[in-house]
């Protein structure tokens, strides 16, 4: 008996160490342009080469971080809250999100980037 105790808290410790990681998801695109969806947990969203075009706009409340890498990108993370990081990279492109959003991009919000 005192060994299946052991076995179940033995489990039970397992389940909390890994269930942080059912609150975040990776997504990765290719080398071709395409259409990234966010989900509704913390993403790390990289498009990777191509002109990619991120939606990380339909859920708020997450924090999520997006990296649109090579080429032109439009990325959207206009959610609602303030937690999101938004990462260009190379190439000229146009992104959108909140106030207090960490935005690194050509163009922000509809205007070139102040920064």
């Amino acid at each position: 008996m005192r060994r299946v105790m052991l076995i179940l808290v033995a489990m039970a410790v397992m389940v909390s160490l890994f269930a942080a990681a059912a609150y975040a998801a990776t997504i990765t695109g290719t080398d071709s342009g395409e259409i990234l969806l966010e989900s509704d947990e913390d993403d790390t969203i990289s498009g990777l080469q191509g002109g990619d075009k991120v939606f990380a706009n339909v859920y708020g409340g997450d924090k999520d971080v997006i990296d649109g890498n090579r080429h032109d990108d439009k990325i959207t993370a206009d959610d609602g809250d303030n937690k999101d990081t938004v990462i260009g990279g190379e190439g000229f492109d146009v992104c959108w999100g909140d106030d207090g959003d960490d935005i690194d991009c050509e163009k922000v919000n509809g205007a070139p980037n102040p920064f």
